[in-house]
């Protein structure tokens, strides 16, 4: 699936490229999680300048993390991230079509299949979102 989504984002022309791919298995609708990862790969590779894809096996625990090159989110706007409608910058409302729902859905859909789903600021820059689920 990872490797589907990777595809699927370099023929629209993001800079997405994958390091470290752990062959795993998580119990999630196929649909729903494409939907979700999509969501969140799209949003790094466009507000972040392109991102790279990790996935790795950790003991009974499959995680996801989406490392993107962008100015990151205001610490002390993470908190609200998975908000619906939230920007962190409203002037991206014209440069950048979406409703800003995008990562509300992710996190929803995530945590209907038991996952989770954080996010933090980079040292060096840019943003990491790591997604969690039970293998």
């Amino acid at each position: 699936l990872v490797r589907d989504i990777e595809a699927e984002m370099i023929s629209l022309g993001h800079a997405v490229s994958i390091g470290h791919l752990d062959k795993v298995s998580v119990k999630a609708g196929a649909l729903g999680l494409r939907r979700a990862l999509r969501n969140l790969i799209v949003n790094a590779a466009t507000h972040g300048k392109g991102c790279s894809l990790s996935l790795s096996a950790m003991g009974n625990h499959a995680a996801l993390t989406i490392a993107d090159r962008g100015p990151g989110i205001p610490p002390e706007l993470l908190g609200k991230a998975f908000e619906p409608f939230f920007r962190v910058d409203p002037g991206r409302r014209q440069s950048v079509p979406g409703a800003g729902l995008g990562l509300a859905i992710a996190r929803e859909i995530i945590e209907r299949y038991g996952g989770a789903i954080t996010m933090e600021n980079r040292a060096g820059g840019g943003l990491s979102q790591r997604v969690v689920f039970k293998t």
